[in-house]
């Protein structure tokens, strides 16, 4: 019996040692992990509502405004470059603006087009257009119709 009391006090004390020991652990290795992610830019665009344009050809220099022509939505998680174009014949030059911004600069579109740009998200726009008679215009153009019919591509920054 004598060793069963002994027993328990050397484990008991074998114990403290133990736990006294761990809690005055050092630190041994420590590691870092860094994670990159990369997601993909995705972009999408809708006409909601058509951007086509039916007009009397003005006189010769002569402009005719048209506000709020047609919507289109731009979707992207990246910030953005939208370029608008026009199809339309060589009596005119179009001129476009972002019907939201009054104060925007008029971007001529004939040719190459104009270039707005944005930030990410999701923005509805809508487009004021100008439409200018050229000085060499062929005569007696103003009593006929003409169409204009705006195009859209988008691109990323």
């Amino acid at each position: 019996m004598k060793r069963f009391p002994a027993f328990i006090i050397v484990l008991a004390a074998l114990l403290v040692v133990g736990l006294a020991g761990a809690v005055q652990a050092r630190e041994l290795a420590r590691a870092e992990l860094k994670v990159r992610i990369e997601v993909p830019v995705m972009q999408r665009l809708t006409v909601l509502e058509s951007t086509e344009i039916r007009f009397q050809y003005p006189a010769d220099g002569r402009v005719q405004e048209f506000r709020n022509v047609g919507r289109v939505r731009v979707q992207s998680n990246a910030d953005w470059a939208l370029t608008v174009g026009a199809v339309t014949d060589s009596d005119v030059q179009v001129a476009v603006r972002p019907a939201q911004s009054r104060s925007a600069n008029w971007q001529y579109v004939n040719g190459t087009g104009g270039v707005f740009t944005g930030q990410y998200g999701s923005q509805d726009i809508s487009w004021d257009v100008r439409i200018e008679g050229n000085r060499f215009n062929r005569a007696n153009t103003q009593n006929e119709q003409g169409t204009v019919q705006l195009y859209f591509t988008l691109s990323h920054i």
